[in-house]
């Protein structure tokens, strides 16, 4: 069943949960990255590769997107961002739209092309504790910058007094318990290891826990699976997790909707 302009209001679409390049380039699983609505604005985070063909399968016409947010510059968050913002903004017929990204990804070797970044109507350097207000009532905090190799930010969305974290790409460190702490309501974990690897700069299954464990939200999301999340089935790593920290702890799978006020899964006919 494909969405609608009113059937999308106040939902979050999971346009792919694929981790990695294994997963991603191997097209095991989408890497679309996450549709978000508020209140009828929208805003697509890291659309990777195929995200402008999963967005138009699902219903979703890349010309209502309202703001796209790059948490960092590896092609498996970035591929098609300029598909979408060319999409944004009808080829350029209508300046529309804001781009959020760290300055990497658009100053150095740049993966969002100046010709794309013409078109809208503003790009937007993300820096750590950066605050901003998006839409109405939607504020967006970028709590602390990651470890992954290239700049990277995941992000706190404050939207009509719910918080909902977004916890990208990282390694593993201390601080990352407190950043997230604010995300009571809703937190989604990249996901990518089964198993720590210190050589890998990823979360693993164990990071997870830990991190859920501390936040304590309402409902907790893995996604962004790599080759050994998706052989130790997500599933069942997310209901181990739920028992040992009592928290509410779901697998993420390609096209989950998610109803961000009573933030339960939307089950859609085929």
């Amino acid at each position: 069943m494909k969405l609608t302009r009113e059937s999308l209001q106040n939902r979050l679409v999971f346009l792919g949960t694929a981790g990695a390049r294994y997963v991603a380039f191997g097209f095991m699983r989408q890497a679309g990255g996450l549709y978000w609505n508020f209140g009828g604005y929208n805003l697509h985070v890291d659309p990777g590769p195929g995200a402008f063909v999963h967005a138009h399968r699902k219903g979703i016409e890349p010309f209502w997107t309202d703001a796209v947010l790059l948490t960092h510059r590896h092609l498996d968050h970035c591929a098609d961002v300029n598909h979408i913002l060319e999409a944004m903004t009808l080829g350029g017929k209508r300046k529309k739209g804001k781009l959020l990204c760290p300055s990497d990804a658009v100053n150095q070797d740049p993966v969002v092309l100046e010709y794309t970044r013409q078109n809208i109507e503003e790009t937007i350097l993300i820096e750590e504790k950066k605050e901003l207000m998006l839409f109405k009532n939607l504020k967006l905090t970028f709590p602390v910058r990651h470890i992954h190799g290239v700049e990277t930010y995941g992000v706190i969305f404050n939207w009509n007094g719910k918080h909902f974290g977004y916890l990208t790409d990282t390694k593993f460190f201390p601080e990352l318990l407190e950043a997230y702490s604010p995300a009571k309501d809703l937190l989604i974990i990249n996901t990518t290891l089964y198993s720590p690897n210190p050589k890998i700069d990823h979360l693993s299954a164990k990071d997870a826990k830990e991190i859920i464990a501390f936040v304590k939200p309402t409902l907790a999301v893995l996604t962004h699976f790599g080759k050994t999340m998706l052989s130790a089935k997500p599933w069942e790593v997310a209901a181990s997790i739920e028992k040992e920290t009592g928290v509410k702890t779901l697998a993420a799978y390609d096209n989950m909707i998610i109803d961000l006020n009573i933030l339960e899964v939307v089950r859609q006919r085929r």
